[in-house]
């Protein structure tokens, strides 16, 4: 019933924006990581993942190609965290391609965002034999602004303080 008011022109306010299942899609990636811990103080990780452009299969409800998504083919992530007796820390590398983005809104709303990078570390000193740690953590060490969605919020650089009791 509510498909043939749809068809009609009426909605209800709880179909304007009803998602259909559209036709299949044929999505192949690869993801690599390794996690290796070198002693009890320090560990690294990396990872990389490849994502090919979906293809569209035939069916009789085909997936629009205006509503594919294009998510960044390329990804790497790698990080190195030292947690010792007195002194933590951590650094990491993000970055992705550009991407598509077709899932909000209108074709108006639509587009693409562009690759980006960003450099994050911390550092902290435990207290009282790791009852208080206090940490600052910086994301985007190097402010670039960066859009990880097209119709998301722009990032920049983030500072946070952190104090942890253990009680």
């Amino acid at each position: 019933m509510l498909g043939l008011m749809a068809q009609a022109g009426t909605y209800l306010p709880r179909t304007a924006f009803t998602y259909f299942n559209l036709g299949p899609l044929r999505q192949t990636g690869v993801e690599l990581w390794l996690d290796q811990r070198f002693s009890r103080e320090l560990a690294a990780s990396v990872n990389y993942s490849w994502q090919s452009e979906p293809e569209i299969l035939d069916d009789p409800n085909p997936f629009l190609a205006s509503e594919l998504n294009l998510p960044p083919t390329h990804r790497f992530n790698a990080e190195v965290n030292w947690n010792g007796s007195r002194l933590l820390g951590a650094a990491s590398v993000n970055a992705a391609t550009d991407a598509f983005w077709s899932d909000v809104l209108s074709a108006g709303f639509h587009g693409y965002t562009d690759g980006y990078a960003t450099v994050n570390g911390s550092f902290g000193v435990k207290w009282q034999g790791g009852r208080i740690i206090t940490t600052v953590k910086v994301n985007n060490l190097f402010n670039q602004t960066i859009q990880q969605h097209i119709f998301g919020d722009l990032l920049r650089r983030t500072v946070i303080g952190e104090i942890k009791f253990r009680l």
